[in-house]
């Protein structure tokens, strides 16, 4: 696994875009609790976790006041946004990152439906990449950001479910909701810690 190269890049995006790096460490654990409950095996879960690290990388390119804008975005900026997949596939193909990797990175804007940025559609899409795609949405819904308020656990979830078949793939989404509730059950049986 090209590990040392993907440090590279996620120090670089820290540099850019903290928050950026934030959502792609949030992503990455939430797409390998996933692919783990999914009954993905060792070397598939830390494609997918590798994967799910760089999907963003190619926001490099973004200037940072586009990524953090508030307001609606003009068409030229959203075509600028819509790049971001092509442009980290650009930019991680020098250094050497697996093709199984880069096709995570050039599809995890992809929709079981096909109204993805590239218009893959159902199995089409390669698995780690749906995988992503639906880890990234949550991560996305439950975090705070500037152009969007932060969805509380039910909402998010009512959304996923409600998009289950159009957006993501229906048969990760139950197992998305048994990952969900084991998470949650472990967070409960933790001692809490007073300070």
């Amino acid at each position: 696994m090209e590990w040392q190269a993907i440090h590279n890049w996620l120090g670089r995006l820290a540099a850019h875009s903290p928050f950026t790096y934030r959502h792609s460490l949030g992503v990455a654990s939430l797409a390998l609790n996933l692919a783990r409950i999914y009954g993905m095996d060792q070397g598939e879960c830390q494609a997918i976790y590798a994967g799910a690290l760089i999907h963003d990388v190619g926001k490099i390119t973004i200037a940072n006041a586009l990524l953090m804008k508030k307001g609606p975005l003009t068409r030229e900026e959203w075509l600028v946004i819509k790049n971001h997949p092509r442009a980290g596939v650009e930019l991680l193909t020098a250094s050497g990152i697996s093709p199984g990797i880069l096709e995570f990175v050039a599809y995890h804007h992809e929709r079981w439906d096909g109204g993805g940025y590239n218009g893959l559609k159902g199995p089409d899409i390669p698995l780690g990449a749906r995988i992503i795609a639906l880890a990234d949405a949550f991560e996305a819904m439950t975090s705070q950001r500037p152009y969007q308020q932060i969805r509380t656990l039910p909402n998010a979830l009512a959304e996923v479910e409600n998009n289950a078949g159009t957006q993501f793939d229906p048969g990760l989404v139950p197992v998305f909701f048994t990952m969900i509730h084991k998470l949650m059950k472990t967070a409960s049986s933790l001692p809490l810690i007073r300070p």
